[in-house]
This record gives structure tokens, sequence and C-alpha cells, in this order.
């Protein structure tokens, strides 16, 4: 009984509305006003086709999602808004609509039999059943939304005072007679489920697969992780030391941090971030907080959306930092350049320059969709995914191009340079999602993470050139948590003992328990994904709900890496599955979970 109670109240929001929408209808045929009468109960069958997705999604957002929602940006919105439908999808029961309308009929006339013993005037009557029809909507609408309203009114300004939590005086730094440079490479919404670099099929990474096959300084990582699948969320961790263990458990804006911009700056890098981010917005908050105290320089490609900078023209990622890669690359003294890519992110055609909007071979044109996607069961939606797939790979090529200029750009400086690439986040371009927090997919955290060290530095650092060769052959999985320990450790950098209680991580390669990643702040409790084959131990020291949401792919993952079947390493070779795999995309995805066979081949 318990459980038939709670599921009426659950379905309270599809019910109410189609019988209150119904009612209006019937009251309308009655006044012969046929076509308001069919658009009333078209509203309520539309309503009890779509309301469940709408109200799981609802269900899903976090204060994550709601912050994206800051100052967005139409392009991006318009973006987002084409990838909802993989989500928000027809749902229609036949035998669920007949019992609606069989109550809504059945109870409509009861209640004009009920009224008719009051002998109501029509008037009255009229008024009461429309009183009593939008009564049942505002339930139905108060249902289904309320959860998710209250928790945006509540949350959706909390990341304003984020800065406060990362305001904290540095630690003394220890330096060594290292006097390398650093240039760190922050990608946009780059995944490797779609860069042949690590295995995919498609030509997507031609120059810097050629660099990992003929120079032994570039580095090339597998099993990287983001932690978060929105920009300033993942930058935000990625940029930053923690001061409390527990902590880990929080969404990272709620967590106090300290920024590994000032920990340079204090060692005397002189930091500098070159952004072609957009200006504003939930995007800017990982520039705005982490890179408080370093020069900044944008250049936004949106800014004549957000009406900023709008007689600025738009230049593409490789044109913009090339002359500021070019005078990094010949200053004299010891420095760090941030640069913060736009390409990648959707609509993914507008932010990559018209000559990479070909295809970037034309094995899509030759295969039947069953054979490109998993799921072809709607054919508007598989036509407009194989189309994502298309303009995403050819982004790919883009990002693989723009890098792989920087390291050239690099390579002959006379300064010791060493060139970290990583990616903010990736996308789900197969399933049609972007990277949307609330549908996360396993592809949204998988990112490239790439190290080069100039000929200038291969020289001057061979010892550290070999330790990193060997960390990338480990193959162990790593999140971008462990980036701030591992940039301080290129640098030669040490926080002097006991001057600041920052939390020290393993480097990026080597083995270590791994945090939380997604770990997002929702209506139903703190959510989490878990990379670790064992169950992580909750803290103690909150009151919050934790939640373990660690998708299913996510687990195929661990449980394959766990068993020991994935040694890939795939430095120089392409990997091909062993098995029957249906799809470019199923091929895909199981090279990078690693849960079949593989076998390395030529590329």
């Amino acid at each position: 009984m318990q459980e038939f109670t709670t599921q009426l109240v659950a379905l309270s929001g599809e019910y109410l509305f189609f019988i209150g929408a119904t009612y209006i209808a019937v009251l309308l045929l009655s006044q012969q006003r046929w076509v308001w009468a069919t658009l009333a109960f078209a509203t309520a069958t539309f309503w009890l086709t779509f309301h469940l997705p709408v109200t799981l999604y609802l269900e899903s957002l976090g204060v994550d999602s709601f912050a994206e929602a800051q100052q967005f940006n139409w392009d991006e919105a318009r973006f987002w808004l084409r990838t909802l439908g993989e989500t928000i999808y027809p749902d229609f029961s036949t035998k669920k609509f007949i019992a609606y309308l069989i109550i809504a009929l059945g109870s409509f006339y009861a209640l004009k039999w009920l009224f008719n013993q009051h002998e109501l005037t029509r008037r009255s009557y009229v008024a009461a059943k429309y009183a009593l029809s939008l009564a049942f909507i505002g339930l139905a609408f108060h249902h289904t939304a309320s959860r998710a309203i209250a928790f945006y009114l509540e949350n959706s300004e909390a990341f304003v005072t984020t800065a406060k939590n990362f305001t904290h005086e540095p630690p003394a730094v220890a330096t060594s007679q290292n006097k390398t440079s650093l240039l760190v490479y922050v990608g946009e919404s780059t995944s490797t489920m779609n860069m042949s670099l690590y295995g995919y099929p498609r030509p997507t990474t031609p120059l810097l697969s050629h660099l990992a096959r003929h120079d032994p300084q570039l580095l090339v990582f597998d099993h990287v992780f983001a932690t978060h699948a929105h920009t300033s969320r993942s930058l935000l961790e990625a940029l930053s030391f923690g001061l409390d263990p527990d902590e880990r458990f929080l969404p990272i804006t709620r967590r106090h941090q300290l920024s590994v911009v000032d920990v340079l700056k204090k060692a005397g890098m002189a930091p500098r971030l070159v952004s072609n981010q957009g200006v504003g917005g939930s995007w800017d908050q990982a520039s705005s907080v982490i890179f408080k105290h370093s020069d900044n320089v944008f250049r936004a490609r949106l800014a004549q959306q957000i009406g900023a900078q709008a007689a600025m023209p738009a230049l593409w990622d490789d044109e913009f930092f090339e002359p500021e890669i070019q005078a990094f690359a010949v200053q004299p003294q010891r420095g760090a350049l941030f640069l913060h890519s736009y390409a990648g992110h959707g609509p993914y055609l507008g932010n990559i320059p018209p000559a990479f909007h070909r295809p970037v071979d034309e094995q899509l044109d030759r295969l039947q969709p069953q054979q490109i996607l998993m799921d072809t069961s709607q054919a508007k939606l598989t036509a407009q995914a194989i189309s994502l797939v298309q303009a995403y790979d050819a982004a790919i090529r883009y990002v693989d191009f723009s890098v792989a200029k920087a390291i050239s750009l690099v390579k002959y400086s006379k300064q010791p340079i060493i060139l970290v690439y990583f990616s903010d986040h990736g996308d789900a371009a197969f399933a049609g999602r972007g990277h949307d927090s609330a549908r996360f997919k396993h592809e949204m955290a998988r990112v490239p993470f790439l190290l080069y060290f100039n000929d200038a530095a291969a020289q001057a650092n061979a010892g550290l050139l070999k330790k990193y060769r060997g960390l990338a052959r480990t193959g162990e999985t790593a999140t971008l948590a462990q980036l701030p320990s591992t940039l301080l450790d290129l640098l030669g950098l040490r926080i002097q003992p006991g001057s600041h209680p920052l939390l020290s991580t393993a480097l990026i390669g080597e083995k270590t328990a791994l945090p939380p990643i997604m770990v997002r702040e929702t209506a139903e409790g703190m959510t989490y994904v878990n990379l670790n084959p064992a169950p992580l131990p909750l803290p103690t020291t909150f009151s919050h709900t934790f939640i373990d949401k660690t998708d299913e792919d996510t687990l195929r993952y661990v449980a394959a890496r766990a068993a020991g079947r994935d040694a890939h390493t795939a430095k120089d070779k392409r990997v091909a599955c062993i098995s029957s795999e249906a799809s470019l995309e199923a091929f895909s995805r199981s090279l990078m979970l690693g849960v079949c066979r593989r076998s390395a081949v030529a590329d």
C-alpha cells in the first residue's frame, strides 16, 4: 500500500495536469469552441507524452547546471537545446492515456452531477470547473518542478562566494636550479574518445600522432580524467591545491583551495593567462578566481554576444596564441604562460576556421547509420547525432593543428620550455549530449594529457624527461586534481615543510587512490563518480547525503582496469579491439573503456 501511495504521489504531476487540461477541453467543447478544445486536449496529450523525461531531467539538475545558466551565450544555449533531443524524448503510453482519460471524463461528469445537486447557475458551474481545472494544473506544475525551482533560487548565486574560499596566503616555496619555463595549453571540450592519438579509427590527430611516433620528447598520457564536465568547475580543481581532505566530497565551489597560480607567483614565475574564452558568465569563473593575481589577456570570440569588446575582431585559437607563444619563447626570464582555447566547444564548426569544416575522411558517408551509432531508434536524432560526430571530429582535427603549432613554436627556443596540454573536459558527441553534467557520460571526463620538452628543456632536464616518460608508460589512472603537484614538480618547486597545510597529491602517472570526480550538489544530495574499484570512505564531518552516481561505462572501465585487461599505453600505435563491435561508436567506446581484448597494429 505504501509503495502504491508513493508511486501515486510521484505521478501526480502527470495525471493532475492531464485531468485539468481535459476538463478545460470538455468545457470548451460544451461551448462549441472546437479549436480551443482541440488545443487544450492536445496540450494534455503532449504533457503526458513528455512528462516523465522532463521530470527526470529536472531532478538531475544541480548547482553546477544552474551556474551555467548565468549570463549564458546564445550560441552555446542553442547548441545545448539541440542536445536535449537525446534526453527529452516522447514516452507515450496508450494504457496510461486510456486510464487517465477514463478518470478525467468520469470525474468530470461526477462533479457535474454533484454541482447540479446544489443548483448552481450555469455561470457559477463553469467558473467552478475552470477554477478546479487550473488548480489541478497548478498542482501539477508544483509537483513537477517545485524542487528544481526551489533549488535554483536557493543556490543559483552560490558560485559568487567561491572567490572567498580561494583566498589564502600562498606558502613559502623552495626553488631549484631548474630554470625551465612552463607553457600550459588548456583545451576545450576535447575527449580522447574521438582522438586518433588514443586509438580512434578516424584520422582526427594526424600531426600529434606523427609527433608521438617520431619525437621522443612528446609524452602521451592515457587514462586521465577531468574532475567535472563544466569548464570552470574542472579548472577550479585542476589549478588549485586542496586544504581539507574531507572537502573532496563537496563541490569545488564549496571547498577551501589555494590557486596554483598564486604559488607560482610566490616562486617568482610571473604567471600570465591568455584566453580565447568568453568574458563573463560561469565559464569565466575559473579565470577570475584562479588567475586573479596574474596578468590576463582576453580576446573573447563571444564578445559580441555578451556585449563586451564588441568592436574586437575574432581570431581563431592558433592565430590568437601564435604571437603570445613567440614572445614567450624568446623572453630571457623564467615564466609561466597559460593558454585557454575555445575550439572543441559546440557549436563545433562555429569555433574553428572554415578551412577545417570539411570531414576528416569519407568513412561516415560510406557507413549505414547502424554502423556508426549504437542507438538508431529515432531517425531524426540519428541524423543529428551523425552530423554532430562529423562536426566534432573536424573540430578535433583543428585542435590537433593548433596544439601541434604551439609545439613547433617552442621546439627550438633557447629557453627551456615544457609544454603541458590537457582539456578542461570532454564532449559526448556520439551520444549527442555535449557536456551536460546532468546527463553525464564517461567520455565527458576522459581528456588528453600531453607533455612536450622542447630541445633546450630535454637537454637541461634529461633526468626529468626520463622520469615522466616512465610515468607516461605506467598507464595509471589519474585525475586533473593531480595537476598542481605535477606542475610544481616539472618546475622543480617544493613547498617548504610546515609552511602551509596544502594537500599533496601523487604526480600524474603515479599509482594512487583517486578522489571522487563529478561531485555535484543536487536536490537529492551530494552526488559523485568513483574511479576506484572499492567504495570510497565517506566523510563524517558533514551532514550531507553522499550518493554514488557512477555511470555504467565508468563501472565497466574500473572493472576492466581492476581485472588487468587493459594494458594499452598506445604512444605510437593504433589499438584494435578484437571483437565484433557493431558500430563505430561501440568500437570507440570499447577502446576507451578497455573492456575487450586489444592488439596493437601499425598506424
